[in-house]
């Protein structure tokens, strides 16, 4: 199985990245859809995650080289998103 990285990240605008892969692919994500997924414990607790639309970062922020960490204006900021699980969204 080959590893995809990420070369590139790029913000669009207020709500949405820009992310382009190591094998050349490019691939917008909306920032509220990525916090639905968000794996941390508080997030994976709940029922039903409720994330407003226009939910925005502070700051996005490496880990390593396998995944980043945001910290959105809802006032989650503990969960990694790593890169497999973002090309699977």
């Amino acid at each position: 199985m080959k590893v995809v990285l990420l070369r590139h990240i790029q913000q669009k605008d207020n709500h949405t990245f820009t992310v382009e892969w190591s094998d050349g692919k490019t691939r917008d994500y909306r920032l509220s859809d990525v916090q639905r997924h968000c794996p941390c414990a508080k997030c994976c607790s709940e029922k039903v995650l409720t994330v407003e639309e226009g939910v925005r970062a502070n700051r996005i922020v490496s880990v390593g080289r396998y995944a980043m960490r945001i910290e959105f204006t809802s006032g989650c900021s503990a969960g990694i998103y790593d890169y497999e699980m973002l090309r699977k969204l």
